[in-house]
Formats: C-alpha cells, sequence, structure tokens
C-alpha cells in the first residue's frame, strides 16, 4: 500500500501555474489507479439530508463527534474540514471516508475555545477548513499520536494556541474565539484572491507555493472532488496568504516564481519519504508521510489514494 503510494506521487504531473497576493497554485494530475466505492462530499450529504453529525452525547467530547450516514454511498470527510453548531466549532483531524449506512465516532479538534454550550442540536457546514499553518500541525500531530496509541488525535492545547496567534494576526474579533469568524470577517479580501486562482477541469489537486517555498498540495482520486472542494482548499491557502505585508505580495498575473520542475521534484521527495499504514477509523488505510522535506498523509481504499494531504516540512 505504502509503495503504490509512492508510485502514484513519483508520477504525478505538474501542470498550469496561476499566481496572485503573494500565492502561486499549480495543477497536478496522477494516475490513482484501483477502484474506491462512489461517495458523497460532506458538503453534498449534508444537503442531501443523509448525513447527519452530532455530539458523541449530550453532555459532549471535545475529541470526539458522532457521524450517521444514512445513505446509500460513502461520505468522504476532509482533514481540515469544519464544522459548526452543537456544542463548539470542531476540525476533522484527517481524512475519512465513512460507510454507508453507517455510524461512527470521528475525531476532531476544537476550534472554539471560548464556547462549550448548544447552539444547534447538529453541526452543519462552515464552508471551510483549518488554515494551511494548522492543516501542516494536525498533519504531524496525527501522525505522532497515530505511533503512539493507533489512533489519530491532536494535541488540543497547541491547536488553540495557533488559533489564538492567527486571530491575533488577521485582526478577528471573537468573543468565543472562533476561527470561523477569521474567514467570515475577510470574505471579501479572501473572494478578491481567489477570483485571480484556480485550475482547470482536467486537474486531481493543486499545490500552492509562496516565493520560493511549496507550502502545501492537496490531490483527490477523482478532479470533480477537487472541483467541489476547491474553494474551501484554497481559501485554507490564501488566509495565510493575507497574513503576509502588502508590500510583499505582487499583483495578481504577475509572473511565477517558482518553476514548475520545482514542484516536480517536491512531489518525488514525498514519493521517496518512509510512509507508514495505519488502520483508518473509517473504511481504508490512513498512510503517514514523513520526509526532510515533506509531511503529510493519505486515505487510501481498496488499493486507491481518494485524498493525498502534502505540507512543505
Amino acid at each position: 500500500m505504502s509503495q503504490l503510494l509512492s508510485e502514484r506521487l513519483r508520477e504525478a504531473e505538474v501542470l498550469e501555474t496561476k499566481s496572485a497576493g503573494g500565492l502561486q497554485v499549480f495543477g497536478l494530475r496522477w494516475e490513482v489507479g484501483g477502484t474506491a466505492p462512489p461517495y458523497r462530499t460532506l458538503d453534498e450529504a449534508l444537503a442531501a439530508g443523509t448525513l447527519e453529525v452530532t455530539e458523541v452525547t449530550e453532555e459532549g467530547a471535545v475529541p470526539r463527534l458522532k457521524v450517521a450516514n444514512r445513505g446509500d454511498a460513502a461520505v468522504f470527510l476532509m482533514a481540515g474540514e469544519q464544522l459548526v453548531g452543537a456544542k463548539q466549532n470542531r476540525i476533522l483531524n484527517t481524512s475519512l471516508l465513512v460507510p454507508a449506512n453507517s455510524e461512527l465516532a470521528i475525531p476532531v479538534s476544537c476550534v472554539e475555545a471560548g464556547r462549550w454550550g448548544y447552539a444547534s442540536p447538529k453541526f452543519g457546514s462552515g464552508g471551510t477548513m483549518s488554515h494551511g499553518k494548522l492543516r501542516k500541525m494536525l498533519s504531524q500531530q496525527t501522525h505522532d499520536s497515530y505511533d503512539a496509541e493507533g489512533y489519530p488525535s491532536s494535541r488540543q492545547g497547541e491547536v488553540w494556541q495557533e488559533i489564538d496567534r492567527k486571530l491575533g494576526s488577521m485582526g478577528t474579533v471573537s468573543p468565543s474565539a472562533a476561527l470561523q469568524e477569521t474567514y467570515e470577517q475577510h470574505r471579501a479580501r479572501l473572494q478578491e484572491l481567489l477570483d485571480s486562482l484556480g485550475v482547470s477541469d482536467r486537474c486531481h489537486g493543486a499545490a500552492f507555493a509562496a516565493g520560493e517555498r511549496v507550502l502545501g498540495a492537496d490531490l483527490f482520486d477523482r478532479p470533480e472532488t477537487l472541483a467541489k472542494l476547491w474553494t474551501k482548499v484554497a481559501r485554507a491557502y490564501a488566509i495565510d496568504a493575507l497574513e503576509q505585508p502588502e508590500a510583499a505580495a505582487p499583483p495578481a498575473g504577475a509572473g511565477a516564481s517558482l518553476p514548475a520542475e520545482r514542484v516536480k521534484e517536491w512531489l518525488r521527495s514525498a514519493a521517496d519519504a518512509p510512509l507508514q499504514s495505519y488502520k483508518s477509523p473509517g473504511l481504508g488505510y490512513d498512510v503517514r508521510i514523513r520526509g526532510a522535506a515533506v509531511v503529510g498523509g493519505s486515505l487510501v481504499v481498496e488499493d486507491r489514494p481518494v485524498h493525498a494531504e502534502l505540507f512543505g516540512a
């Protein structure tokens, strides 16, 4: 399984690039092979009324939520996606595929430290995910937790510290210290940046870079999944780009500063990095990656990488 993922990453293609606001995006393609079951995304299943996300009990527990999938297709939950409501907002620690017609306890982290009381009986989608820096932190922490206890937990105190830093750096005012408020209060600036970025519908994924450094990449098993999750993924990196001084950000359409070959080399470094497989809480296996230049993980189901998230080390 690890060998399969390495081969897929090594053969990944780097396609067109766009640049805006100090952020550069590269379209990615790869041959995934295998046959994964059909699935819906989190937002699709919530909209269809076939997925219900609640606290694990009436009292709740910070690091766990309960997912009930009443649909006849699996549901893909992407690492970092944000769920809002119930007793406090949470983000998903790792990517999962929830089986059809099943219930599952899922590992999450709190991103709203100042609230512990019901805002709603069920969770909804915030349309957002943890920002790039927090996604990388969670990827590292879940790897450590898999090694120590065989389960993808986070270090909650460090997560709260990063959210406090993010809120402060963005000038976000939130009485409950909610990460979601950063996205809400910078909605217009984010949309302006995203309007200048994008990848073609041929792409399975995208890599993001700033200056001479690759920040991270997401690859999915099918282009349509990227299309459905593009706004969430792109905003997660764009919200970090907005932290940079305005003077350091080149105008929209400015020339790309990082050649595609550098991204290709970085993907090859991920292919060559040590990989370790763990049984996912849902379907398939969580393959964790940790190398000199990259950290991350991939959800592999029936010999098919459904999602890979990679971050510059």
